[in-house]
């Protein structure tokens, strides 16, 4: 060995032993991200049947004569199925090969009620469970922590020390979705109806001043989600809430808009992420669909299996998975509602097995009454 290199080698070795910290340093650089998991939940019960439209299917058009206008534009996604033409930046990703859609998939839960249903859902149990939620048992089986983005903790946190929630104080209280859900709920109650259209004006007058708080539209909390992840690289869970689904009236305006707003927070959370968003997993599930007639006042009404998103960096989107099982009155499930033909907590455990890298044990300790799916939706490294 030629004396200068000799010299070069010994000196390196006394700065390692001088300075243990540089190694560290190095050794991090070298350590991977930590891979994580939003799950966007639809609170409401989304209509899958005009978020994911099953195009070739002829007895759309004569279940719902009226809402299947406006939806010439829609964005095709194979020769089967189309996306709502409010989903821009949700097909762009499609089209990246960064998203896939499932139809006809369900909790199993086969009441009609939001309450429930959504219990059903954040529990991610074979059975109604509300003292442990499923993003609680996934940050403790993997001894790591989570957020929800919401103004209260969720069930789905329950029974683990792991996860907290945190709201916006810059945000104004009072989300325009919440009153619609509420005019949903009145609708046939005259006097309640009346009392809300009151106090509804009320509010108005009384915020109509320029200094008020900006609402919560979902985009903007998408928005402050990005920001709290990459400051806090520690945070592998996060929950976002997405109201204004229940789309009992008027469905094709409030449809556009909500899937506007969920389509601009999924961009908003693909830019606020930037080289992180390969790193993450991001999931829209809904706690049930709705009737695939339309009713009578422009809507639909609570029903049994929708549909789901699944986004991310790395994953292998660009497929509409899920098996279709039609719109003839024998195939609908009690006459009236699309039937579910997969499960919605075996994709989302497929997902995150496949995502995080579990072990077939660690992904049943999570959902131990749903096993995954034999499909494969993320690159292997």
């Amino acid at each position: 060995m030629q004396r200068r290199a000799l010299l070069k080698l010994l000196a390196s070795g006394a700065i390692m032993l001088h300075s243990p910290t540089l190694y560290a340093v190095n050794e991090v650089k070298k350590a991977k991200p930590l891979k994580r998991v939003i799950w966007i939940l639809q609170r409401g019960a989304v209509d899958s049947l005009h978020t994911i439209i099953p195009a070739f299917e002829k007895n759309l058009i004569s279940l719902r004569p009226d809402l299947a206008t406006g939806l010439e534009n829609a964005f095709s996604l194979d020769d089967q199925y189309k996306l709502h033409p409010s989903l821009i930046n949700v097909h762009d990703l499609f089209m990246r090969k960064e998203l896939s859609c499932i139809v006809a998939t369900s909790t199993g839960y086969k009441g009609r009620s939001h309450f429930d249903g959504q219990d059903y859902l954040e529990s991610g149990l074979g059975a109604p469970n509300l003292q442990s939620g499923w993003l609680g048992r996934a940050m403790d089986t993997l001894g790591t922590e989570g957020i929800a983005i919401s103004k209260s903790t969720p069930l789905a946190f329950r029974d683990s020390s792991r996860g907290r929630n945190f709201y916006p104080s810059n945000f104004d209280n009072s989300i325009d979705s919440l009153t619609d859900d509420l005019v949903a709920l009145y609708q046939y109650d005259e006097k309640l109806t009346k009392a809300l259209t009151s106090g509804t004006e009320i509010k108005s007058a009384l915020m109509s001043d320029s200094k008020k708080r900006p609402s919560a539209s979902f985009s903007k909390l998408c928005s402050e989600c990005a920001d709290i992840m990459q400051s806090k690289p520690n945070i592998q869970f996060v929950m976002i809430e997405s109201g204004g689904w229940d789309t009992h009236k008027a469905q094709n305006a409030r449809l556009s808009r909500e899937l506007g707003q969920l389509d601009d927070g999924i961009a908003q959370l693909k830019k606020g992420l930037g080289k992180d968003w390969k790193n993450t997993l991001v999931l829209v599930t809904s706690e049930f669909g709705r009737t695939v007639r339309q009713n009578g006042t422009g809507g639909t009404d609570h029903g049994t299996a929708s549909s789901m998103f699944i986004a991310g960096g790395s994953h292998l989107g660009g497929s509409v998975h899920g098996t279709w099982p039609g719109l003839s009155d024998d195939a609908l499930f009690e006459k009236r509602d699309l039937a579910p033909t997969t499960n919605t907590f075996s994709w989302i455990s497929t997902a995150i097995k496949q995502h995080l890298g579990l072990t077939l044990s660690q992904a049943g300790a999570i959902f131990p009454d749903h096993p995954t799916y034999d499909c494969e939706l993320f690159t292997r490294e």
